[in-house]
């Protein structure tokens, strides 16, 4: 499995040409769940798949003369070589020895979001259970063999005979990838509790969930301005932080972290990390954390943690090490909160710590590495998780619960297709679409060219004055563009000389150039990465002009430049990562250049 998540790569010195290049995933391509249980994902062919589980209490095998090991080395294995094309029926283990659970799993690597076969899956799965009904035959009827395992046979003890296969209770669990901004309009509608939940929402782990909010950063950890955050980096932030305070509860043998939390990534948390690094302190990060455990969220409220911090909401201060100090542990592993953290920031090993350790249990917590899918119907690779807790369904319920699990997925898919950084601007300096080679009319906001023009350039009036910070390496920019690329723009072809990005395995033609100034490491995370892109526009050309390299008499390409982004720009926010700025004016040289600054 191959996948490839948008980058850039950022050059040092002086401003250069940056082109997008894909990060391949280094991952198994044939990797599977380490678990035991290779049926919920990742897919092959890196989309956005849907692996199910349905486990029933009601539905039990027995042996007594089972031990620990054996019961345990039954997890995930096929009973009585019930499978369909896209589903197995397993046992699952309960904790205690002799005794395992009825669990349908729905192939993840095989249905696919969007495809229709989770559905039909679901029905196989109900047609399955519904015409075998081993608890109403007689007691051979009730033996089972599970696969490879030791103690064969086992028996079907619960239910009774009496109870119809069609209601019988199923808790189901779903895996799926998600943006993590997707997540966290979940855990948000999840505090908010409504009247109906989305169905990927469970409820049992609700308790434990910490929603990190905006006012978590209210004292500016590290610098960091909270009100400029977006919601992928509230939802790591509230992910690390709800798994790191369910440390208090501390675990009992053979039990996992995720029992704690109902959103278990199944990406290992330094994959995660990778997705939000732009705005979060690699180096600091447990510093980060260290204070928004003096916060905590009781139902949209924003209250001091007393337990780990001391102070005021503004000017919270940390009890010694008592966040810190806060450890998971069992018989055979243990991992510290503060060194979990820590590692993660520094994107140490080739799984996080806390995934580490859930490995000495039953390998869920970052089970699938560092593997990532594609959400529907585009190319942007995104986190794996597993949604838990989810509420009970009856068998002749689970067709219609697939069904509308996968329309879910699709429409937050859908409405979250583009990371944040991404999404478009609404404000007076976004992007105007150019008119038309045959427009008779000027374009709107500019200064008509007369002839010779009474201007310079067909720049957008100001919307307001402002400073600009950045001068200094937007001039640089400017410099680079008009020396190098200047002469190429024409109103045929926007910029000759083209970028290429991969997404999966296909490519795209972009008429942009990506320039990149890189600051000193002293300065922080500052890269500031500056798209030009060059479109023709009618009526904003002198007889004799129609590229950047030669602009009417008076001008130059990079005054046209400079004089555009002075005249139409918002302030930059925050050292820690910049919001897009997108700063559109039409030259007098029969072109629009937009300039957009964005996080890297």
């Amino acid at each position: 499995m191959h996948l490839y998540p948008y980058t850039s790569l950022f050059l040092t010195a002086s401003a250069v040409i940056v082109p997008l290049q894909p990060r391949a995933n280094t991952n198994d391509p044939c990797a599977v769940d380490p678990s035991g249980v290779g049926d919920l994902g990742p897919t092959v062919d890196g989309a956005a798949g849907i692996g199910a589980e349905f486990e029933s209490p009601a539905f039990y095998f027995t042996n007594p003369e089972c031990s620990p090991e054996d019961t345990f080395a039954a997890k995930g294995k096929i009973v009585n070589g019930r499978t369909g094309d896209q589903w197995i029926l397993s046992a699952d283990t309960g904790g205690n020895e002799g005794k395992l659970n009825a669990e349908y799993i729905l192939n993840g690597e095989k249905i696919k979001v969007g495809s229709g076969d989770g559905a039909k899956s679901g029905r196989e799965v109900a047609n399955d259970l519904i015409g075998w009904k081993p608890w109403q035959g007689d007691d051979k009827a009730k033996e089972i063999n599970i696969q490879d395992n030791k103690c064969n046979p086992w028996k079907v003890t619960a239910p009774s005979a009496k109870s119809a296969p069609e209601k019988l209770p199923w808790s189901p669990q779903i895996t799926t990838a998600m943006p993590l901004e997707a997540l966290y309009s979940l855990m948000d509608e999840l505090l908010r509790d409504p009247d109906e939940l989305n169905i990927l929402n469970g409820i049992l782990g609700a308790k434990n969930l910490v929603l990190v909010t905006k006012d978590f950063f209210q004292s500016k950890p590290q610098g960091i301005d909270g009100s400029k955050l977006s919601d992928d980096i509230l939802a790591f932030c509230t992910l690390v932080l709800s798994y790191a305070k369910a440390a208090s509860i501390g675990l009992k043998p053979n039990q996992s972290p995720k029992l704690y939390i109902n959103y278990m990534p199944r990406t290992e948390f330094n994959t995660l990390f990778k997705q939000v690094e732009a705005k979060l302190p690699g180096d600091k990060l447990f510093d980060v954390f260290n204070v928004l455990a003096c916060y905590n969220n009781k139902g949209g409220t924003v209250e001091l943690d007393e337990t780990y911090c001391e102070g005021s909401l503004d000017k919270p201060e940390p009890i010694g090490t008592k966040f810190s100090d806060l450890t998971y542990k069992n018989d055979e592993a243990s991992v510290n909160i503060k060194d979990w953290i820590t590692s993660v920031g520094k994107k140490e090993g080739d799984k996080d710590k806390l995934s580490v350790f859930d490995e000495s249990i039953d390998k869920s917590i970052g089970g699938f590495g560092t593997s990532l899918e594609k959400t529907y119907k585009t190319d942007r690779s995104v986190p794996m998780f597993e949604f838990r807790d989810l509420l009970d369904k009856q068998t002749q319920e689970i067709e219609k619960f697939m069904g509308d699990v996968d329309t879910a997925i699709q429409d937050l898919h859908e409405k979250f297709a583009n990371p944040p950084t991404k999404r478009k601007r609404d404000d007076a300096c976004a992007p105007q679409p150019a008119p038309s080679a045959t427009s008779a009319a000027p374009p709107q906001d500019t200064v008509k060219p007369a002839d010779p023009p009474s201007q310079p350039s067909c720049v957008p009036n100001p919307t307001k004055p402002v400073k600009d910070a950045h001068e200094n390496e937007q001039k640089k920019v400017t410099k680079f563009f008009c020396d190098k690329y200047a002469k190429n723009t024409n109103a045929q072809a926007p910029v000759s000389v083209v970028q290429t990005v991969m997404a999966g395995t296909k490519f795209e033609v972009r008429g942009v150039i990506d320039i990149a100034f890189d600051y000193p490491a002293k300065e922080g995370n500052q890269d500031d990465v500056y798209d030009i892109t060059i479109k023709s526009v009618d009526k904003c050309t002198p007889a004799h002009g129609n590229n950047l390299a030669a602009p009417v008499p008076g001008s130059t390409c990079e005054d046209i430049l400079n004089k555009a982004w002075k005249n139409c720009m918002y302030s930059l926010i925050s050292i820690l990562g910049f919001p897009q700025v997108n700063t559109v004016f039409q030259a007098i040289t029969r072109v629009v250049v937009e300039i957009s600054l964005r996080t890297a």
